[in-house]
């Protein structure tokens, strides 16, 4: 009965880590969610992007000091991924519609010059299984998300920029 139950096990077991490296093969493509503009505009998160360059998402909220960072990073990035690389960055935020104020707030005292928008409902959040900020994305042309990282440390910029290299080759 014993081996019968190691062997139930290792077959499972093996199921379920082949399951696992299927599912890491595929880029997952950009979900399709509603979200804002800093000033009310509605946009659906699939046509952010632009045919001609890759997409850097970076996604905050006001309270998460780790966003924070992230930002204040990647912003001091910018001149550098605009030169070496073809790709949009932009920012998406969290916080819940009370608090749009200060978000624009925010975003103005760190000088963030990013595209912003909001997701006050959370709509994009979910659907991109986001559950711990910031999450940095890196979309392809083809809306594939082809890099993603969820905390972020000193110098993992330096990491984003070299995927967005390797990317625009």
């Amino acid at each position: 009965m014993r081996s019968y139950r190691i062997s139930l096990f290792t077959i499972v077991l093996a199921f379920t880590l082949s399951g696992l490296a299927v599912a890491q093969e595929a880029a997952p493509e950009l979900p399709s969610a509603e979200i804002s503009d800093m000033s009310g505009k509605i946009v659906n998160t699939t046509n952010i992007a632009h045919p001609d360059a890759n997409l850097l998402i970076l996604t905050w909220e006001t309270g998460t000091p780790g966003s924070l960072l992230c930002l204040d990073a990647i912003s001091m990035l910018k001149d550098s991924i605009a030169k070496a690389t073809r790709t949009k960055v932009v920012m998406i935020n969290f916080d819940p519609a009370a608090d749009l104020n200060k978000v624009k707030a925010t975003a103005k005292e760190h000088q963030w010059t990013f595209e912003g928008y909001v997701d006050p409902k959370q709509d994009f959040k979910n659907a991109a299984a986001i559950s711990f900020l910031p999450v940095v994305l890196i979309v392809d042309r083809n809306n594939k998300i082809v890099y993603r990282k969820a905390a972020f440390y000193l110098g993992d910029e330096q990491t984003v920029m070299s995927e967005l290299k390797k990317l625009s080759r």
